[in-house]
């Protein structure tokens, strides 16, 4: 017989129901990608540092943020918004970024207390990401 918890427990397992913590949904994602959207135009280094999660800042400080921010703003030019998140799951989606020189595909992951792990912008010509080096 089934029961409540053997429900629970596997649907946990198949990542279904919410486990212990926080939980991510996409209104989390399009939360973080706005903020991201001011940090990119304010070009506030500072600010990103904080947005990206522990394991990702040592990566990145406040330094090679602020290169990283100027290289995207010649790359792909000023951000002014983005879409509602197209397609991924609760914690990575996939988005348009919509830049003053065009379109280009924004990639975002977070974790569960909403700091960014990957952040990524995409056109046919260019990539440049944010993520944990290998």
């Amino acid at each position: 017989m089934v029961n409540r918890r053997r429900l629970l427990l596997g649907l946990t397992g198949l990542g279904l129901a919410p486990t212990q913590g926080r939980a991510l949904d996409r209104t989390s994602l399009f939360a973080v990608a706005t903020r991201l959207v001011a940090i990119y135009r304010a070009a506030d280094a500072d600010a990103l540092h904080r947005a990206l999660a522990p394991g990702l800042q040592p990566d990145f400080p406040p330094e090679a943020l602020s290169a990283w921010l100027k290289e995207a703003r010649d790359t792909f030019g000023i951000l002014q918004r983005t879409s509602l998140p197209t397609y991924g799951s609760r914690a990575h989606s996939i988005f348009v970024a919509y830049f003053d020189r065009g379109l280009s595909d924004m990639f975002l992951q977070i974790d569960e207390e909403e700091r960014v792990l990957f952040w990524t912008f995409r056109n046919p010509s260019s990539v440049l990401s944010l993520r944990r080096r290998a």
